[in-house]
């Protein structure tokens, strides 16, 4: 006890100076202090990082023996990112087997070792604890169950998009008995202005009044009159699919009307931004314009409109 009474010397040291510094028991004491203080902190802090873990996901985690707060607060941040991503494969599984089974797919294709129920009491014997390099393991698994299952999804969605391209109406019928083609789908010298642009469709020359006819059947979305196309009627076919009739000189449906293949829609005119009597027309798909030639050419190739496709955003 004689020697906490007594003073301690420090000696500072530096490059250019060197300083003494004597602390007295008063200083060793308020020193002392400090450190326990700090100490203390930390613990509070670790303490409450594990509380707080703990409270926000409703889960007891215990501490492996032989492990320090760090690397057991560690392991407990893996293991609730391991039950959340065990989880999202459950929901992700079960979407892609009742999307399946809704439309018809057989679903064992796309069975995993997740979809078996599971369930149960809480068992009476302690919990087996995992180690970290545990734990890796078995993120990095579910990680790539996920993948899997992500594949799986994206098979029952390529599945349904080639049935509805195999059922959907093409507009596969000349919509004008005028055969005289002026312009083709692409590249040309625009005739107003000279320069090179885009024709998003093809054009049939014929007479004012000459009829127009739907090229497959659909709702009409609308029947207007455009400052470019002038008089113009655009019909939906379903499954992202549309054909637009322009520079019409008579609209002869209204939005909204259903129409079958065949069927008059206007007649052949020269309104709008036209140097000429002529039928504009377009097929679109998802908003991008289409080769109205593959799809004219449906009923001789059954698969031209299919491969003809452009998906948005490819």
């Amino acid at each position: 006890m004689k020697g906490l009474a007594q003073s301690m010397n420090i000696i500072l040291v530096s490059n250019r100076l060197s300083r003494a510094i004597t602390l007295g028991p008063r200083h060793l004491w308020l020193f002392g202090a400090f450190v326990a203080l700090a100490i203390l902190g930390s613990l509070t802090l670790a303490s409450w990082a594990t509380y707080s873990l703990t409270r926000s996901f409703g889960v007891n985690l215990p501490v492996l023996p032989g492990t320090s707060i760090s690397q057991q607060h560690q392991i407990d941040l893996l293991a609730v990112k391991l039950g959340q991503m065990q989880a999202q494969l459950l929901r992700l599984d079960g979407l892609t087997h009742r999307v399946a089974d809704q439309t018809g797919i057989d679903p064992k294709p796309f069975q995993s070792s997740t979809d078996a129920p599971q369930g149960g009491a809480t068992s009476s014997l302690p919990e087996k604890l995992m180690s970290l390099p545990e734990l890796m393991a078995s993120i990095s698994e579910a990680d790539k169950q996920i993948e899997t299952s992500l594949d799986h999804f994206g098979l029952v969605d390529v599945i349904l998009t080639q049935r509805k391209l195999n059922t959907f109406q093409a507009p596969a019928n000349l919509p004008t008995l005028s055969g005289l083609r002026s312009s083709v789908f692409g590249w040309r010298i625009d005739p107003f202005n000279g320069r090179q642009t885009f024709h998003e469709g093809i054009d049939f020359v014929g007479d004012i009044g000459t009829p127009i006819f739907a090229a497959a059947g659909g709702k009409v979305l609308r029947a207007e009159y455009h400052n470019e196309y002038g008089n113009i009627v655009e019909v939906e076919h379903g499954n992202g699919i549309t054909s637009r009739y322009a520079h019409t000189s008579r609209l002869l449906v209204k939005e909204g009307d259903m129409v079958k293949t065949g069927d008059r829609i206007a007649l052949l005119g020269n309104t709008g931004r036209s140097t000429g009597p002529h039928l504009h027309f377009e097929i679109r798909y998802k908003g991008i314009p289409q080769n109205p030639l593959f799809f004219l050419n449906v009923a001789k190739r059954p698969d031209a409109a299919t491969a003809a496709l452009t998906p948005a955003g490819d």
